[in-house]
């Protein structure tokens, strides 16, 4: 069965985030599909997992921390205790170990801070617009999505040009690796890690991971095992996810009828962003383990269960998005799930806006015709739980 054979049903008794037969073509059908037989649906991968996939009981189920644990891992058939697999911060954490870890990494991400990096993601974007220029035919994700990000958080977070292209190659060996190549990625990437910690106490800079590892938060230094976790949870979050969102706003102003009701009105930025979000969701779901026997909607989940959040299903609910298949200009009420909710709600979502806000604006100041040219070939699930784009080809006119 290829990727466009895999029918809508499939989800509803065997839904495999791993499978990378799920894509753009065939995803949509298939939450569609799952939310109109049930609220929640039990699938034989994994050894067993439950799908959450309304809106309402998304929302509801990603509020109650207390119920759906982080701790045990935030990955479909992940469970930390692996060893090989060992937690993320603060995503895979759970109060009061969550809310420490986040209060530390959260500092540069705040609303108050975006101001400080407005210029300076818009002289980075400006700078890789100059090479597309340059280029007449490039490609959106790997020549426009994919630099920004990247320079931006190096900055954030004080590495290097090398230090900053070994991080993007193991990340990039992370964010591709199927299960069974997970740990070995993983280890790769927590070696390098280390060795910026250790480099980092022995010898601070003035940058944000010299704060991390030399000050102390709640009357204590994180150790080194701490100090990992949290930085490959910021490195690939700020990685795959702002990638996605970029490729995605940029594929969809691409589109004529965006475009010119772009051109026309420049105060839409925002909203074409948080459309965008919605219906193109660069993280489709996490995982939680259930600490108890709970009930969604009359469906009985019991205690010990690992079950998927489906945000992006959430996102396309009929119920909550009037035609959310539509890419709606003017729709009114847009509280997708995008970055979460509740206490693990997406800390550099801010940035995320900005910078997907500022690509879109610096580019079509500069190209304001650019078009596509030739297939758009998405990522199917990668990870287990986000989905974007590989190539997007495109022409400046």
């Amino acid at each position: 069965m290829n990727q466009t054979e895999l029918a809508p049903e499939w989800g509803l008794d065997h839904f495999d985030p791993w499978d990378r037969r799920i894509s753009y073509s065939n995803v949509w059908p298939m939450y569609r599909k799952m939310r109109e037989k049930a609220a929640a649906h039990y699938s034989d991968a994994h050894n067993g997992f439950w799908s959450i996939v309304r809106y309402k009981d998304i929302k509801a189920a990603a509020r109650d921390h207390r119920i759906f644990s982080s701790a045990s891992g935030t990955s479909i058939g992940e469970h930390h205790t692996d060893p090989s697999t060992p937690p993320k911060a603060p995503i895979e954490y759970d109060p009061p170990q969550h809310t420490r870890f986040r209060k530390a990494l959260q500092e540069p991400f705040l609303p108050r801070k975006m101001e400080e990096f407005t210029e300076g993601v818009r002289a980075t974007v400006r700078e890789v617009l100059d090479t597309v220029g340059e280029m007449g035919s490039f490609d959106i994700v790997t020549h426009l999505a994919e630099p920004v990000p990247q320079e931006v958080l190096s900055k954030i977070v004080g590495f290097d040009e090398d230090t900053k292209a070994t991080n993007r190659e193991l990340v990039l060996k992370v964010v591709n690796a199927d299960l069974a190549e997970k740990p070995q990625a993983w280890k790769n990437f927590h070696n390098f890690l280390r060795y910026e910690i250790r480099s980092r106490q022995a010898d601070p800079r003035d940058d944000f991971l010299s704060h991390l590892c030399v000050d102390e938060f709640d009357g204590a230094r994180f150790t080194e095992d701490e100090l990992v976790a949290m930085l490959a949870a910021l490195a690939l979050a700020g990685h795959h996810t702002a990638i996605n969102g970029i490729s995605s706003v940029l594929r969809r102003v691409s589109n004529d009828r965006i475009r010119d009701a772009y051109l026309a009105d420049r105060t839409l930025g925002s909203k074409i962003v948080e459309e965008t979000l919605r219906c193109d969701p660069p993280i489709h779901l996490e995982a939680r383990t259930t600490t108890e026997a709970i009930d969604v909607d009359g469906i009985k989940i019991p205690a010990n269960s690992q079950v998927a959040l489906i945000y992006a299903s959430g996102n396309h609910d009929e119920s909550e998005f009037k035609n959310p298949e539509e890419f709606d200009l003017n729709r009114d009420s847009n509280q997708h799930l995008s970055f979460g909710h509740g206490i693990h709600t997406c800390f550099g979502m801010h940035l995320a806006r900005l910078e997907m806000n500022i690509v879109l604006e610096e580019t079509l100041k500069r190209f304001p015709r650019y078009q596509l040219a030739g297939a758009q070939i998405d990522s199917g699930m990668v990870y287990g739980h986000h989905m974007g784009w590989e190539s997007i080809p495109a022409t400046i006119e």
